[in-house]
């Protein structure tokens, strides 16, 4: 084993093994580690995983989580006040840029986290009086009410003038990137809390936010797309050190910092990795192999999942100064390479999870209905891994019991999505009403709409249909198209914005050529509907841009989805989807602020979902 470099090593001398050790010694005495890049978290290692390589003696690390995924190449590695600070370098990039490993994502002790937010709060009070001479700031807090969702993070108050008042929010540039980008959600339902306690005695005009400088960009994005005519929306962003109080214009936002990935040829790719693909099925138990879902993870990855839980993984390389191409194939979170040795053990651990991470009453098995060919590589994705199986020993649950498993409720969101990404049908199937005319003549289907359990009604062509906001009586029933099973693409926009997911959970078409952004959640979120609007906004951004002048085709098909299906160009619409009693009591208040120009649907299924995908419920836009 190489020697530990020293704390005062040079980052010259530092071997790739050496750097690599100093971050895996980190990591194990820190179990609440975090990666921050610019002060803000990326990667909670509660949560996330990483690996490190040290070919050809370069240090190379991934990480990835549910929201981001990440590879660096590390330069070097030095402790400084608790801290390892890493030298990296993105691939195809010069310039070195600085990634911090932390013992942990809040590295403040309680009694100084709340020093800041009194003093915050202090400052915050005396910029509001000079700033708004004419209004007195009234009972301004930070303590904390669960029963309304308010945590000790925001500071909130009202800003009074006779019976006119405007509700205030703000938040200290000390706290997290996550809690800095949901301040708006917070926002929202302390406005409606002030109206309500107000009782008509005073009227709230709307919501100012006050937010550290530099971090308005994700607030502002949303703040577009609020209901101007149930409130006023005020956002500034306050320098701390000098007390500079600086207003921001929503419609002043830049450019939006999304892209599209490529979809990739699925052909392709599953000739180029069919050695691997039979490799890895092999290890499945028998009649199991339709259960198993491939996605590919790069052009040169291929991952295998169980109910969106990874528990293999194909890489093709190139030999050391070769150009051959090399094949591993690796199972479980460590990555245990397939081998002689090996196959026996990770066969048993596949076989173990197949056994346990089943759907359970019923008595068909919901996951093998509607799926696609085992062998057929999945749509893109710019992500690692949502989740690994472990090849460890785990106690499994009690035979009675089997939901109780922890192999049963790992990463539950992965499988709703991988659930809903077989087959979307379910989500629109019992909630279309009767057309009110009669529909297209079936020579006349549209190309997205290959069997009548997933047509919709096509009420207004592409020319006539007016907008959702143009539309008349917004109580007046309307039909509910139908969602396209065969176009739907995981994690597809790379999003804006500091503690941003950086990829949506599903994105199709229902059978009027609208796009749908469908935005998942297993566990109770506070902030799965500005979430949802984040990933809406960067979809309708894609979709509006300029068609090609020779093809015609928007940016969506020109990157390789929805081919042949003709697009409307109407906004996308939104679906908010959860089990009924994961959906946040407040979710439905927020959605209450959204402009009526975002068409939304909140879904809410069954919590038997594992076993049969059912909605029991809905919200939409316009409707009370």
């Amino acid at each position: 084993m190489p020697p530990r470099p020293s704390a005062d090593k040079s980052a010259a001398q530092q071997t790739a093994a050496q750097i690599a050790i100093a971050i895996e010694d980190f990591v194990a005495q820190h179990g609440e580690a975090a990666v921050l890049e610019d002060g803000k978290v990326l990667f909670d290692l509660r949560s996330a995983k990483y690996t490190l390589s040290t070919e050809h003696d370069r240090c190379t690390l991934h990480l990835w989580s549910e929201e981001r995924n990440m590879v660096r190449r590390i330069l070097s590695a030095t402790p400084r006040n608790g801290s390892l600070r890493l030298s990296t370098q993105r691939f195809g990039q010069a310039q070195p840029k600085l990634l911090e490993l932390v013992s942990s994502r809040e590295r403040r002790t309680p009694t100084t986290r709340e020093a800041a937010r009194t003093r915050y709060l202090k400052t915050l009070e005396r910029v509001l009086q000079r700033e708004f001479p004419d209004w007195k700031p009234d009972a301004f807090r930070t303590a904390m009410d669960l029963e309304r969702s308010f945590g000790p993070a925001y500071a909130r108050g009202s800003l009074v003038r006779g019976n006119q008042a405007w509700a205030v929010i703000g938040v200290n540039e000390q706290e997290t990137a996550t809690t800095i980008d949901g301040i708006l959600t917070l926002g929202i339902l302390w406005l409606h809390h002030c109206r309500e306690q107000a009782g008509g005695r005073r009227l709230y005009q709307g919501l100012k936010l006050i937010l550290p400088r530099g971090t308005a960009t994700l607030t502002l994005s949303r703040l577009a797309w609020l209901n101007e005519a149930a409130a006023q929306w005020r956002l500034y962003e306050l320098d701390q050190i000098t007390e500079e109080l600086t207003p921001r214009d929503a419609a002043d936002q830049g450019n939006l910092r999304t892209r599209l990935v490529h979809h990739p040829d699925e052909q392709a790719a599953s000739e180029r990795f069919a050695d691997a693909i039979e490799q890895v099925m092999q290890l499945v138990p028998a009649d199991e192999e339709q259960r198993v879902e491939q996605r590919l993870r790069s052009t040169a990855e291929l991952a295998f999942l169980l109910h969106g839980m990874e528990f293999a993984r194909a890489r093709i390389g190139l030999a050391p100064n070769s150009f051959a191409r090399t094949l591993e194939i690796t199972a479980g979170v460590d990555e245990t390479p397939l081998m002689p040795a090996t196959r026996r053990e990770i066969a048993a651990r596949i076989a173990e999870l197949f056994r346990r991470r089943r759907a359970f009453g019923s008595a068909t098995d919901f996951a093998r209905r509607g799926q696609r060919p085992s062998r057929r590589i999945g749509a893109a994705s710019a992500t690692a891994a949502h989740s690994r199986l472990q090849l460890r020993a785990e106690r499994p649950a009690k035979a009675d019991n089997p939901a109780q498993d922890p192999l049963y409720r790992a990463a539950p969101e992965r499988w709703l999505e991988s659930v809903l990404r077989r087959d979307l049908a379910p989500l629109t199937r019992s909630l279309a009403p009767q057309p009110r005319v009669a529909s297209l003549p079936r020579d006349e289907a549209f190309a997205n709409d290959p069997d009548p359990d997933t047509r919709g009604n096509r009420a207004d062509s592409s020319e006539s249909a007016p907008s959702f906001a143009e539309a008349g009586n917004p109580h007046e029933p309307r039909v509910i198209p139908h969602l396209d099973p065969n176009h739907v693409y995981t994690q597809v926009p790379a999003i804006a914005g500091a503690s941003d997911r950086g990829l949506l959970d599903l994105l199709g078409v229902t059978a009027d050529g609208r796009l749908a952004v469908i935005e998942l959640k297993a566990d109770d979120d506070l902030q799965l509907a500005l979430q949802g609007l984040d990933y809406w906004i960067r979809v309708r951004h894609h979709h509006l841009q300029t068609a090609d002048a020779t093809t015609g085709l928007g940016e969506f098909q020109r990157h390789g989805y929805f081919r042949g299906v003709e697009l409307s160009p109407l906004p996308p619409r939104l679906y908010l989807v959860a089990p009924a009693l994961h959906i946040h009591p407040a979710t439905e208040t927020i959605l209450r602020y959204v402009s009526p120009r975002v068409e939304w649907s909140l879904l809410a299924l069954d919590e038997r979902w594992r076993q049969e995908i059912r909605v029991v419920w809905r919200k939409q836009a316009g409707r009370s």
